[in-house]
């Protein structure tokens, strides 16, 4: 046997099957993140006007998160769109949509969540909707989730009286709303919060999965001029 070409041979198919595994992982990362979904994006309902929005909602992007807000990936995704928005709302050229996808299963609070922070919108303003989760998550930060029992400790920040809120939350004034938002989530194919599906004008919908960097975000922003 020759030794000299043994000696080589064996390192060089190391580092080919390294190559590959990086490959194979980098591919499998990237699916995760814009892969095929399991639903159908065209089926997601439009945005109207009733919504939670930041930004101009005439926006040539619009940017709509289905998520969990005790999700720590949602929670990082979060802070990434609060940033886009920072950079690119006042040029109206962007806009976040926010719909509920509470993951009970894994979160047994987050449709509790969800339907507080509807009770909120309705007996303060939108505004108080996404204090709500600022708060919330401020509270309950990383992996880390928030006890419905603590309400009472967010709700006066927003000017609103608890014993309304009880009361909204206790007759349950928007199950059906938050149930809508998890049907249209499914049905578009999210299987994890958070799932977005980006709309640009003239081009079909980017569907992005989990918590992706900002410069990934902003490609994408900038690739619509």
């Amino acid at each position: 046997m020759d030794t000299n070409k043994s000696s080589w041979v064996l390192p060089g198919a190391i580092i080919l099957a390294g190559v590959i595994l990086s490959i194979t992982i980098f591919v499998l990362r990237d699916a995760q993140v814009f892969g095929v979904t399991r639903g159908d994006v065209n089926t997601m309902r439009p945005v109207s006007p009733d919504e939670h929005i930041l930004g101009n909602p005439q926006a040539p992007v619009v940017i709509i998160e289905y998520a969990d807000m005790d999700s720590s990936a949602a929670k990082e995704f979060r802070r990434t769109l609060a940033q886009v928005m920072a950079d690119y709302g006042a040029s109206g050229r962007i806009a976040w949509v926010y719909r509920h996808f509470p993951l009970v299963n894994q979160y047994p609070n987050s449709g509790r969540h969800a339907e507080a922070s509807e009770c909120v919108a309705s007996l303060g303003n939108d505004e108080a909707f996404w204090k709500f989760m600022d708060l919330l998550q401020a509270a309950a930060p990383d992996v880390e989730t928030f006890d419905p029992e603590d309400y009472d400790t967010l709700v006066p920040q927003l000017g609103i009286r608890v014993d309304e809120f009880n009361e909204c939350l206790a007759e349950g004034r928007f199950e059906d709303k938050v149930a809508l938002d998890f049907e249209d989530a499914l049905q578009a194919g999210a299987i994890a919060s958070p799932f977005s599906i980006i709309l640009i004008e003239g081009r079909d919908p980017i569907t992005v999965k989990g918590a992706v960097p900002y410069g990934t975000l902003t490609r994408i922003i900038d690739s619509a001029n």
